[in-house]
């Protein structure tokens, strides 16, 4: 996964450009256009600011409206009621959002050309939601949430270099999407000590790779994985309670492996067509209340292989190979 890296220079002055003091009032609003060349941006709402809202709107060149990894496009802290907005068209785009101690947080994103990255962190919130679409080029995006009573993500990245990493920790209610289209395709979901979680990833053509991880996440009813064309590869792990998930692989490279661990583990693997392999490790239970362990790989073509263990609850196995 990429890490971005801001130089002195450039922190610098995102910190001196454009920056919007802590207000006292009550509503605040902040809105930055910038239109052509060398833009940089910069809003600050911080310290008791309720119904905050910021918006960055850039057109072209070197956009940047703070950078992750160093200062933030818009800072957003100690607050109620707070959003922020960051709008980028084409160049080298880069952005990035920081919502911390906030209550019902929102961040979203549109970057439609050119080097796109994008970055949000929000922490200790009531409600937090993320929304990002990226277009074209060399994508980017990468967001963290943690301690979030209700967390969502939805993001979407459509050609070119695509990657996206989403982190959640000890939030709940999060059901992370995350859809690419075309090209380099990766994708990370790791979630810690969530609860009721349902991520998806979708992708759709060439280098895909995928890998959901979740250590000691309640109660989650589905992950999803779903991929489709070229070097697929996907990697479901998870630790613990209800654990269900499905991987969908259709066409070319195809490789998928889950693990679990203990409570009720329900896994299905669906590859259709290509050079397959598949493999459904599940040991299940320690109760508090039980029964699945159900497993089930289909392979519909091409060079299958495939492998099934269980171990604790009621167990049931199916493998289809055509």
């Amino acid at each position: 996964m990429r890490s971005t890296i801001i130089s002195g220079a450039v922190a610098a002055a995102l910190s001196l450009m454009c920056a919007l003091q802590p207000a006292t009032a009550q509503s605040n609003r902040a809105t930055l256009n910038q239109s052509g060349s060398n833009n940089l941006a910069n809003i600050e709402q911080m310290a008791s600011a309720q119904n905050a809202v910021a918006t960055i709107t850039q057109t072209g060149n070197y956009n940047v409206a703070g950078t992750p990894g160093g200062a933030a496009g818009i800072m957003q802290m100690n607050s109620q009621n707070v959003a922020a907005t960051i709008n980028q068209n084409g160049n080298y785009n880069q952005a990035g959002v920081v919502q911390d101690d906030v209550d019902n947080s929102t961040a979203a994103f549109a970057q439609i050309g050119n080097n796109n990255e994008v970055a949000a962190r929000q922490e200790a919130a009531s409600y937090a939601n993320i929304s990002a679409r990226q277009e074209g080029n060399y994508n980017f995006a990468e967001f963290a949430q943690s301690e979030v009573a209700t967390g969502t993500v939805t993001t979407r990245q459509v050609g070119n270099n695509n990657e996206l990493s989403v982190r959640q920790e000890r939030a709940g209610n999060t059901s992370p999407v995350v859809e690419q289209q075309g090209t380099a395709n990766v994708a990370n979901i790791q979630q810690v000590l969530d609860y009721y979680s349902n991520p998806s990833i979708y992708q759709n053509g060439m280098r895909n790779e995928a890998n959901v991880v979740q250590n000691n996440a309640r109660d989650t009813q589905n992950m999803t994985v779903r991929q489709t064309g070229m070097d697929n590869r996907a990697n479901v792990s998870n630790s613990g309670m209800r654990n269900a998930s499905i991987v969908e692989q259709t066409g070319n490279n195809n490789l998928a492996t889950v693990n679990k661990t203990q409570n009720f583990n329900e896994s299905e693997i669906r590859q259709l067509g290509n050079l397959n392999t598949a493999t459904i490790t599940q040991t299940g239970t320690s109760m508090t209340a039980a029964q699945p362990n159900v497993a089930m790989i289909m392979q519909l073509g091409n060079n299958g292989n495939a492998a099934l263990a269980q171990t604790g609850s009621n167990n049931r196995a199916t493998i289809v190979q055509r």
